[in-house]
């Protein structure tokens, strides 16, 4: 099921697209598929990316990407995939969750980023812990140990993202928070991580009723 495109977003997409489709033409495929762990299909010229629940094709050296079934993305998920392609420099992840204004320029955009990821998923599930839980777990949400109920999911081969819900009681409102690997820098820009929350709240939500998070 294909990641819902959340409303906004680049100010001018065709021209972010074109730009990373330049950037991925100048690179070396062997070096592009070990620094972000994607494998490339040489006899085919295609990289394999999974991206939430499902696998994406990018052609080598043209950028163009379909999903499994062959269809072609919209320019705002390619953009995003491509983003990661050509960002992705291969330093370890972190281990260390930081908060949006901890990325490179994320300070000024704080705000909006709240409105944008914090509190949609607030909405979504400050009421419905379980279902957070169980909705996670099936685009491979790990149960992560701290406060909170914590899932880590995994967006891309290196990017994962941490979702945590602290559900309301008879004194305090629910509240939660949406953290970064420290070296989230290394394989995306801080405006795609804006963006990000949104396409995984869309796809927790589309799940299928009834699946038990399988």
């Amino acid at each position: 099921m294909k990641p819902r495109v959340p409303e906004g977003g680049y100010f001018n997409l065709a021209v972010a697209r074109d730009q990373a489709m330049e950037k991925l033409a100048a690179l070396n495929p062997e070096n592009l598929s070990r620094d972000a762990a994607v494998p490339f299909q040489q006899n085919e010229g295609i990289f394999v990316v999974p991206f939430l629940n499902g696998l994406y094709r990018v052609s080598f050296p043209g950028g163009g990407i379909t999903d499994e079934g062959g269809a072609e993305l919209s320019t705002y998920l390619s953009i995003i995939l491509l983003h990661y392609l050509v960002t992705a420099d291969g330093s370890p992840l972190g281990g260390e969750w930081i908060s949006y204004r901890h990325l490179p320029g994320g300070e000024i955009y704080t705000e909006p980023f709240r409105r944008r990821a914090v509190l949609p998923f607030l909405q979504a599930y400050g009421e419905a812990p379980e279902k957070f839980i169980s909705d996670a777990a099936a685009l491979g949400g790990i149960r992560n140990e701290g406060s909170g109920i914590s899932m880590i999911i995994p967006v891309l081969p290196r990017v994962p993202l941490n979702f945590t819900l602290w559900p309301g009681d008879d004194e305090l409102p629910a509240s939660a928070a949406i953290l970064f690997d420290s070296q989230a820098s290394s394989y995306l820009p801080t405006e795609d991580y804006a963006h990000l929350p949104a396409l995984i709240i869309g796809a927790m939500q589309q799940r299928p009723a009834g699946d038990g998070g399988r």
